[in-house]
């Protein structure tokens, strides 16, 4: 995508977006759509604080883990190489 198209596309959200939130916030239309939707974007950023909290836990319980791993091949008595017989 070369820039011209990249400005143009920007400009293009960037009105959407505008406009959307004209919408919202300066019509009577808007303000009955945001009392609607609010409480869903409560719940789902409820939802979304809860799921970071889990990522955050198994995020932690990996580098424990890791971290338990690391310091039993440390203790680990180093390995002495054993060849073979020779093929007769």
């Amino acid at each position: 995508m070369d820039e011209r198209s990249r400005v143009l596309l920007s400009a293009c959200l960037g009105a959407i977006v505008g406009g959307l939130g004209g919408y919202l916030f300066l019509t009577e239309d808007g303000r009955r759509v945001r009392e609607r939707i609010e409480p869903g974007i409560d719940d789902l950023l409820r939802e979304v604080r809860h799921l970071r909290s889990a990522v955050e836990k198994a995020r932690l319980a990996a580098q424990e883990g890791w971290t338990a791993i690391d310091e039993l091949r440390r203790s680990a008595p180093p390995r002495t190489m054993v060849r073979p017989p020779a093929p007769y």
